[in-house]
């Protein structure tokens, strides 16, 4: 298994710098060019108090919202899901002060360290996030050989906040980074299960060059 994840880690960092390579003959820094797509539904997931990550129920204080359409092909919907599993399983390590580990099967490389380093964030039992974080304009940059896959989501975490559990008072941001709003671009492998996990996440703020299509 580890070898597999190494294999499809290094596989997908090397779509990612092909398709940064195409968008502007960098194959070290991706720029995405254009815009994503506009359309936006209500999210899959149920609502407020109703999301789930297997046996775990969100708190009715916290709102993950996906607002893009499903893509049409069962291949496009597999990735997609694999990509808010891994959203959710993030979501999950952080609001159980870490004990819920169900994103070491929904990430690898960077972004499980990301993931690691968001849920160490909230170890004390006296953190937690309260408020809304939605998923925008996900779209697939593209998927290679059935084995890989690009994804790029609009980011809006204004709404979610790090907060005194006990109290209920801001403290501050809900991500270390302090981003608010950014454009998320992740690469995938395609677990031997036939489901998709991120081998790679990039965060771009909106305020910059890469980032400014999720103003």
């Amino acid at each position: 298994m580890r070898g597999l994840r190494g294999s499809v880690a290094l596989f997908a960092v090397a779509i990612v710098a092909g398709v940064a390579a195409c968008g502007n003959r960098s194959a070290t820094v991706f720029h995405p060019a254009g815009s994503l797509s506009s359309t936006r539904l209500q999210s899959s997931l149920p609502g407020p108090g109703a999301q789930h990550l297997g046996s775990f129920r969100f708190p009715s204080d916290v709102s993950i919202d996906f607002t893009s359409p499903a893509p049409a092909g069962a291949a496009g919907r597999a990735v997609v899901a694999g990509y808010q599993n891994y959203v959710l399983s993030l979501w999950a390590a952080v609001l159980t002060h870490g004990r819920n580990t169900a994103y070491l099967h929904k990430a690898g490389g960077n972004a499980l360290a990301f993931v690691r380093r968001e849920a160490a964030r909230y170890r004390s039992p006296g953190l937690t996030v309260k408020g809304t974080i939605s998923y925008n304009d996900t779209r697939i940059a593209g998927i290679y050989f059935g084995t890989g896959a690009d994804v790029l989501s609009c980011v809006d975490a204004s709404a979610l906040h790090q907060v005194n559990a006990r109290t209920g008072a801001t403290v501050g941001p809900a991500l270390q980074t302090g981003l608010t709003r950014y454009l998320e671009n992740v690469a995938e492998g395609r677990n031997s299960d036939g489901t998709w996990s991120v081998t790679r996440l990039a965060t771009y703020p909106a305020t910059s060059t890469q980032g400014a299509m999720c103003r």
